[in-house]
C-alpha cells in the first residue's frame, strides 16, 4: 500500500484538473440553475399580475374609473416583465453556482472550495478538486434540479385566472354611470363651443361698448372654464346661475326706467298733429339719429314761421312729451328745454335744445343696446341651462315635472294680483302664491301648477295675501316637462310647456336665489317671512 500512494498522488497530479476543468463542470450545472430562476420569478410575475389586476378590477366597481381595464392590462404586463427583468439581473454565476450546488447535493462546501482553488496548482489544491469533480460525477443537473412548479402555486394562479375572467365577463354597475358622465361631458363640450358661438355673435354687435362687450366676453370665458371642470349637471347649473347673476350686474340699474321714459316720451310725439314732431316720436322710437336729425331740423324750420300762438301750441305738446318722460331725466329735460326754446322761437337756443334730445337720445339708444346684449347673452345661457337639464335629466325620470305658471287678474276695489305656482317632485309639487296690491284694500291670488310625467303628476298651488301695498317679488325658476295651469279670481292664466328638472338638484340652488333676491331688497318683512317659510317647507319635502 505504501508503494501505491505515491503513485496515485502523481497520476492526479499531472491530470488536467486547472480552472477550465471546474468551469466546465459547473456549466450545465449554471444552466438548469439559471433555467430555474427564471420560471420561478416569471410565474411570480405573473401571479403578482394577475392580483394586481383584479384589484383594479374591483376597485372599478367600487367607484367609476373609465380606463379599469386597460390599467388592469398595463399592470399585469408590467408585473411580468418586470419580473422577468429582475429574473436576468439576479441570474446565478459560476461561483454562485457552486454554492448553490454544494446546498443542493449536500457536498459541504467541495465545489465552492474547489471554485476558490480554481487557479492554484498546489498538490494539495490538485487533490481537492480532483474530490470534488469526482463527487459532482454521482449527479445529473436534469435530476438534481426540477423545473416543475408547486401545486400550490399553480392552484392560486388558477384562482387568480378565474377571478379575473368573472371580473371581466360579469357586467359592472359603474358602467352606467360612467356611460352618463360620457354623455354629460360630451354636452358639456357641445355647451363650451355653444358660449364660444354666442361670444362672438355678441363681438359683433356694432352698438355695444367695447368696454360692454369686454366684460361681457369675461364673464363668459369664466363660464367656459367652470363649465370643463364641472364634474355633474348640478355644478354646471351653478356655473350657468353665476354667469346670469354677474350679467345682471352689468347692467345700468336705471336702463329699464329710462326706456319706458324713452318710449313714452316716442309716444307722446307720435300722437302730435305736428308732422316734425310726429317724425320725430317715431325717429325716437327706433332709435334713428339720422331721422331725429331731420325731424328736429325741419321743426327748427316750421318754428320760424309760426306766430307766437303757433310755438306756444307747439312747446305744449312737447312739454307733454317731456313730462311723460320722466323716468328718463336726461331725455325729459332735454325736452324741456326744447319746448322752451321753441316758445321763445330763439333759432340758437332751438338748436341748442335739438343738440340736447339728441344726445340724451343717443345715450338711451346706448344703454338699450347693452341691455339687449346683456339680455341676449343671458337667454341663451338660459336656453343652454335648459338644454342640459333635458339631455341628463329627461331619459331617466319618469313621473317627475317641475312646472311653472303665472296669471294676472283685476278685480275692482280689491287691487291687482299676481300668484306663481310652481311643481316639482315625483307625484306632488309644490305651489307658491303672492299677491300685491297696487290700490288700498286688498289682493289675494292663487296659483296652481302641475306636471305630468309617464308614472305620475306634480301640482302645486300657492296664496298670498297682503294688506296695503306691497312689492312684487320675482324667484328664479327653471321651465319644467308637463303642463301647468294657474287662476287668478276665475280668470286662466298662462301655460308654459317644458322639459323635467329633478326636484332634488334644484331646489337648493332655487332656494340660495331666491334667498339672494329678496334678502338684497327692499321687501316688508311679512313677505320675506312668508318666501323663508315657503322654501323651508320645500327642502322639508325632498
Amino acid at each position: 500500500m505504501a508503494t501505491l500512494m505515491p503513485s496515485r498522488i502523481a497520476d492526479i497530479s499531472q491530470a488536467p484538473l486547472d480552472a477550465g476543468s471546474i468551469t466546465a463542470a459547473l456549466q450545465p450545472w449554471r444552466k438548469r440553475l439559471s433555467l430555474r430562476h427564471l420560471l420561478r420569478w416569471v410565474v411570480g410575475g405573473i401571479i403578482a399580475g394577475l392580483i394586481l389586476a383584479c384589484l383594479v378590477l374591483l376597485i372599478a366597481r367600487l367607484v367609476p374609473w373609465a380606463g379599469a381595464q386597460y390599467w388592469a392590462l398595463g399592470c399585469g404586463l408590467a408585473c411580468v416583465i418586470l419580473a422577468l427583468g429582475g429574473a436576468l439581473w439576479a441570474l446565478p454565476s459560476l461561483a454562485g453556482s457552486s454554492r448553490i450546488v454544494d446546498a443542493r447535493l449536500s457536498l459541504h462546501d467541495r465545489m465552492g472550495t474547489a471554485w476558490e482553488l480554481r487557479d492554484q496548482s498546489s498538490v494539495l489544491a490538485r487533490l481537492q478538486r480532483h474530490d470534488a469533480l469526482e463527487q459532482l460525477a454521482h449527479y445529473t443537473p436534469a435530476r438534481a434540479v426540477s423545473l416543475r412548479v408547486p401545486r400550490s402555486t399553480l392552484l392560486l394562479s388558477g384562482l387568480m385566472a378565474l377571478l379575473l375572467a368573472l371580473l371581466i365577463v360579469l357586467p359592472n354597475p359603474m358602467n352606467d354611470v360612467l356611460k352618463q358622465q360620457a354623455a354629460f361631458q360630451a354636452k358639456i363640450a357641445s355647451q363650451v363651443k355653444a358660449i364660444d358661438k354666442i361670444r362672438q355673435e355678441l363681438a359683433q354687435q356694432p352698438a355695444t361698448s367695447p368696454t360692454q362687450q369686454k366684460q361681457i366676453d369675461q364673464v363668459l370665458q369664466d363660464l367656459q372654464a367652470k363649465l370643463q371642470q364641472a364634474q355633474n349637471e348640478s355644478q354646471a347649473q351653478q356655473a350657468i346661475a353665476d354667469a346670469q347673476a354677474k350679467l345682471d350686474q352689468l347692467r345700468n340699474p336705471q336702463s329699464a326706467n329710462r326706456a319706458q321714459g324713452h318710449a313714452a316720451a316716442s309716444s307722446s310725439l307720435q300722437n302730435s298733429q305736428n308732422s316734425s314732431l310726429s317724425a320725430l316720436g317715431q325717429a325716437l322710437a327706433n332709435n334713428d339719429s339720422k331721422a331725429q336729425a331731420k325731424a328736429l331740423q325741419d321743426l327748427a324750420s316750421q318754428v320760424s314761421k309760426m306766430t307766437p300762438q303757433q310755438r306756444s301750441d307747439l312747446a305744449q305738446q312737447i312739454e307733454k312729451a317731456a313730462n311723460q318722460a320722466n323716468q328718463n331725466p336726461d331725455l325729459s329735460s332735454a325736452l324741456h328745454q326744447l319746448a322752451k326754446a321753441v316758445a321763445n322761437g330763439t333759432p340758437s337756443e332751438i338748436s341748442d335744445a335739438a343738440g340736447a334730445v339728441q344726445a340724451a337720445a343717443g345715450q338711451d339708444a346706448a344703454s338699450q343696446a347693452s341691455s339687449a346684449s346683456i339680455s341676449q347673452a343671458s337667454q341663451s345661457l338660459q336656453d343652454l341651462a335648459n338644454s342640459l337639464a333635458a339631455s341628463t335629466d329627461g331619459t331617466n325620470n319618469n313621473g317627475q315635472s317641475q312646472n311653472q305658471g303665472q296669471g294676472q287678474g283685476q278685480n275692482p276695489g280689491q287691487g291687482q294680483n299676481q300668484d306663481q305656482g310652481q311643481g316639482q317632485n315625483p307625484g306632488q309639487g309644490p305651489g307658491q302664491g303672492q299677491g300685491q296690491g297696487q290700490n288700498p284694500g286688498q289682493g289675494q291670488g292663487q296659483g296652481q301648477g302641475g306636471g305630468g310625467g309617464n308614472s305620475g303628476a306634480g301640482g302645486g298651488n300657492g296664496a298670498g295675501n297682503q294688506q296695503g301695498k306691497t312689492e312684487q317679488v320675482t324667484i328664479p325658476g327653471q321651465i319644467g316637462q308637463g303642463t301647468s295651469t294657474q287662476t287668478n279670481d276665475n280668470n286662466n292664466g298662462i301655460v308654459i310647456p317644458g322639459n323635467s328638472v329633478p326636484y332634488s338638484q334644484v331646489i337648493e340652488q332655487y332656494n340660495q336665489m331666491a334667498h339672494d333676491a329678496i334678502d338684497n331688497s327692499n321687501i316688508s318683512p311679512d313677505t320675506k317671512d312668508l318666501v323663508h317659510d315657503y322654501f323651508d317647507t320645500l327642502e322639508g319635502q325632498q
